[in-house]
């Protein structure tokens, strides 16, 4: 669906397609089959409502609100009536199955089913989103008859490629993050803190029709910026400093996720030179993925260069970016082989692999610690033979506020 299309069916009030649950399900039972696997325990609530439309989120790792179950013939939630009750609705579309254990266990439950359909004697298990305490449980009473066997990243290379009816959540999530940030730019002002710049934009996607921002929202004014993960402070922005912005939202569960890089007033010399290196190196990003390259080292590698020929090669500390859906970081990784290795070719050939329909970020940055940072980030949605940024484009000039 086209932006234009798809904004005139949202003023209207026209239903976007619905997920096509029946091809999620049976990608992951193919990769479950290629994995040597006659079953997988789902513990990731990003991976346990891609398949099953269960919205629920756990709180931590302790906190589990089900465990989804996928083998050949059973495709089952296991969950309690506390987590269901008044949801029940959303499995309807997945036809998942509860698998309710009110009064019991997870052992006891698991092993009714898998006694149920027969012939399963390996179950995968998410490794790093399952506890030792929750996998010893597991092992210890059901070890003898089934060999529980850790996995990587099955279900998240399934949902690397979007289907039509993320794609237009994922614009809505886009076209929310635009907007806020177009109203904050009126807001700004010398002598605002960071918290209290972030806690405006927040409101803003809020008040626009996001549920929640996707991540704290990131707001860095001068030094700060060096720190590309800044934590809000009770600093005041001042006028000439670079002042980065990271935030995304939510809708219906999926992100966006963007970062800005504006000044109070006019910029210095430096600020403009820093800038427009940056943004060189997002457009040969931009520009290495419309020209087909679909590795993820080749992206970073083609934005990276331009950052290592102006000198700031070192400065430029983390990955050109990431996948983007459920989770405000997925596969694939836009992002280069650190330490070269067989095994971390293999790892970067196994995830880093940009297959049409994937979103992804492309978000370079150089960070001065003292001065501070200037990174521009955009969500890119990458087609057949082209890709399309979703987000506001990057301007070529640095903004400059009022303020």
């Amino acid at each position: 669906m086209a932006a234009a299309q798809f904004a005139r069916a949202t003023e209207q009030g026209t239903a976007v397609d619905h997920a096509d649950y029946t091809s999620r399900l049976a990608q992951t039972r193919q990769r479950i089959a290629d994995a040597g696997l006659d079953g997988l325990l789902i513990a990731s609530q990003y991976n346990r409502r891609y398949l099953t439309g269960f919205t629920a989120t756990d709180h931590d790792i302790t906190e589990s609100a089900g465990l989804a179950l996928v083998t050949r013939g059973t495709f089952g939630l296991i969950t309690s009536t506390f987590a269901l009750n008044g949801v029940e609705d959303e499995l309807t579309a997945s036809g998942v199955r509860a698998l309710l254990m009110d009064n019991d266990t997870l052992v006891n439950v698991l092993a009714r089913a898998l006694r149920d359909e027969g012939g399963v004697k390996k179950l995968g298990f998410e490794k790093d989103w399952m506890s030792y305490a929750a996998y010893a449980r597991l092992h210890d009473g059901l070890g003898e008859v089934i060999e529980f066997v850790p996995t990587d990243d099955l279900i998240e290379l399934v949902r690397a490629r979007k289907d039509e009816a993320e794609i237009a959540t994922m614009r809505r999530a886009a076209d929310i993050a635009n907007r806020a940030f177009a109203l904050l730019l009126k807001d700004i002002r010398v002598g605002m803190t960071e918290r209290e710049i972030a806690a405006r934009l927040d409101r803003h996607m809020v008040e626009l029709g996001a549920a929640e921002p996707s991540f704290d929202t990131i707001v860095a004014c001068g030094p700060g910026g060096a720190q590309p993960h800044w934590v809000p402070s009770d600093r005041p922005a001042q006028a000439g400093e670079p002042l980065l912005i990271d935030f995304g939202c939510r809708v219906d569960g999926y992100c966006s996720d963007l970062t800005r890089t504006v000044v109070i007033g006019e910029p210095d010399a430096k600020l403009r030179a820093v800038y427009d290196v940056v943004r060189r190196a997002q457009d040969a990003g931009l520009a290495a993925l419309r020209a087909g390259k679909r590795r993820g080292s080749e992206v970073d590698a083609a934005a990276r260069e331009v950052i290592t020929e102006a000198g700031y090669g070192k400065e430029f500390m983390h990955s050109l970016g990431h996948g983007v859906g459920l989770a405000v970081h997925e596969a694939p990784a836009v992002s280069r082989v650190r330490v070269s290795t067989p095994e971390a070719e293999a790892e970067m050939a196994r995830i880093g692999r940009i297959e049409p329909g994937a979103v992804v970020t492309n978000e370079p940055g150089i960070y001065l610690t003292g001065w501070g940072g200037v990174r521009l980030e955009d969500m890119i949605l990458v087609g057949e033979r082209d890709a399309e940024v979703l987000t506001d484009r990057n301007p070529e000039q640095i903004i400059s506020i009022a303020g």
